[in-house]
């Protein structure tokens, strides 16, 4: 019986001590994600002044040029594959929401965790649902889609957004914001 109460103690010995480290784990885990926030606080407005910065760059590299396509280097087709995709993905959605689309894969190919390409980007497995469910192949290329990939490429409505998901958010990134039926998140 002393054996049991001795085992007893030390049972709780133990528990007390695992409960003090989650405790601990979770304090911890709370001030890595305040430095965070806080980090993005001071941070971000010198990010936003320099995407101003090169937005204006880059209209003033299309007045000198004459073709938003050969200011950034997207080519037509591109541009074209990108409106198909936000068709496919989109169609019923706001006007914010196809841009937001539209950004999801300008973010992606300018990020460091995806392609370097529109096409690779486009067609890396398991990104675009409607790249692999037959939904592209019944939509076609609009000029008024192409004409707001033309203006996001001059300047994004948002340079955050890198994933998407009709209903609910994705299991992927952290949680940014809904419009109409799309739900985005960020890294």
């Amino acid at each position: 019986m002393k054996r049991l109460n001795d085992i007893s103690r030390n049972l709780g010995s133990v528990l007390a001590m695992l409960t003090a480290i989650t405790v601990l784990l979770c304090v911890l885990a709370l001030l890595v994600a305040a430095t965070i926030k806080l980090c993005y606080w001071f941070v971000e407005p010198v990010f936003a002044e320099a995407d101003t910065r090169v937005a204006i760059e880059q209209a003033e590299g299309i007045q000198k040029t004459g073709t938003i396509e050969e200011s950034c280097g997207v080519t037509q087709e591109e541009i074209e594959l990108i409106a198909l995709v936000t068709m496919a993905e989109a169609e019923g959605e706001c006007e914010e929401g196809k841009r937001l689309v539209i950004d999801t894969i300008l973010n992606r190919v300018d990020s460091e965790y995806f392609p370097d390409s529109i096409h690779d980007v486009v067609y890396q497995p398991n990104q675009f649902e409607a790249m692999w469910n037959g939904r592209v192949d019944r939509c076609e290329v609009r000029d008024d889609i192409c004409q707001l990939v033309r203006e996001e490429l001059a300047s994004r409505t948002n340079s955050d957004v890198l994933f998407f998901m009709a209903g609910q958010y994705s299991a992927y990134g952290e949680p940014l914001f809904q419009v109409d039926n799309h739900y985005f998140s960020t890294y």
